[in-house]
């Protein structure tokens, strides 16, 4: 029975340590969303992470469209990914976002709604600071 309950205790712990990095607490009440159209294929945002709250942004695309994306800040590195609700899981995009230099794409898999969510790394991001940054998406 005592190996059962610490058992359960270290299920339980793992659990709500899971859920901690999974769940990261969305800075915006609602992802901010980005409208295209033919004259309009591009937006640019400039915000503040604070911690470890992410941004979200969503739009609307569709399947075989390539996106652009670029994310910069002063000093930390960002993470970014991108899902659609057919995705199992968000994909990371980081490397094609935060590299200047870079200039790969991302094919939209799917039409439908999009959502982008910016974040500091766990590790880099610092108790009570914020981090200046600015984002913007290019679609075709």
């Amino acid at each position: 029975m005592k190996k059962y309950l610490q058992a359960l205790i270290v299920i339980g712990a793992l659990n709500i340590s899971c859920s901690a990095i999974a769940n990261t607490v969305s800075a915006m009440s609602s992802p901010l969303a980005i409208t295209f159209s033919p004259q309009q294929t591009s937006y640019k945002y400039s915000g503040v992470i604070h911690n470890d709250v992410t941004n979200d942004f969503s739009f609307y695309g569709h399947q075989g469209q390539k996106i652009t994306t670029l994310v910069s800040s002063d000093s930390t590195k960002l993470w970014v990914t991108i899902k659609h609700p057919k995705m199992k899981q968000a994909v990371d995009i980081s490397a094609i976002s935060t590299n200047p230099n870079q200039h790969d794409t991302y094919t939209l898999p799917f039409t439908g709604q999009y959502h982008i969510a910016i974040g500091e790394y766990p590790t880099i991001s610092k108790r009570n600071s914020s981090q200046n940054y600015s984002f913007s998406i290019n679609i075709k």
